[in-house]
């Protein structure tokens, strides 16, 4: 949920300061990067563990990984640019690049997800769909601000999934004993 709610300000923060070149404004989107990339890669980990370890479902790992990798470089590639305005243009291009990848990715990912032999309390459909529009929207590029709207719609539900199976393992604990 914490991801849904601090995207959308935070990237247009970033947007809004692009333009500015001092140090503090610098310094300001460094945070962002590194928030976001620390925060995009615990989220990803967590679904990774829960779909795990409580479906032992392992067809999805390979795309996850594809994405937290794709998430981190991005991540390093907009630090270099905030700091060696040489290479700012060149890396924009890259990570372009990097961010069409990982839409075909998550497109997958998505997909791939929809065999999971668990509705998640209803969310399953919802959430895949979600992703897989998102994936779509990040890949056409000029679709990236509308992407990153449904990513965050998609980060929502995800926060949903994750408190519903929560309530669901911890009730099953207490049956069990």
């Amino acid at each position: 949920m914490l991801s849904a709610f601090f995207t959308l300000p935070l990237v247009y923060l970033s947007y809004t300061l692009d333009s500015r070149g001092d140090i503090i404004t610098t310094v300001i989107q460094s945070v962002i990067a590194l928030f976001g990339a620390i925060l995009f890669t615990l989220i990803v980990l967590c679904l990774k563990k829960f779909i795990n370890s409580f479906f032992k479902f392992y067809t999805i790992d390979r795309y996850l990984d594809l994405m937290i990798a794709a998430n981190i470089i991005i991540a390093v590639l907009t630090l270099i640019a905030l700091y060696v305005t040489q290479l700012k243009e060149s890396t924009e291009y890259v990570v372009l690049a990097i961010i069409v990848a990982q839409g075909i990715v998550q497109i997958q990912f998505g997909y791939k997800l929809l065999k999971l032999p668990n509705d998640l309390g209803g969310m399953l459909k919802p959430f895949c769909y979600a992703t897989i529009a998102t994936g779509l929207l990040m890949a056409s590029v000029l679709l990236i601000p509308l992407g990153i709207v449904v990513s965050a719609v998609s980060d929502l539900m995800l926060g949903t999934i994750f408190l519903n199976m929560g309530t669901l393992v911890r009730n099953y604990e207490v049956k069990r004993i």
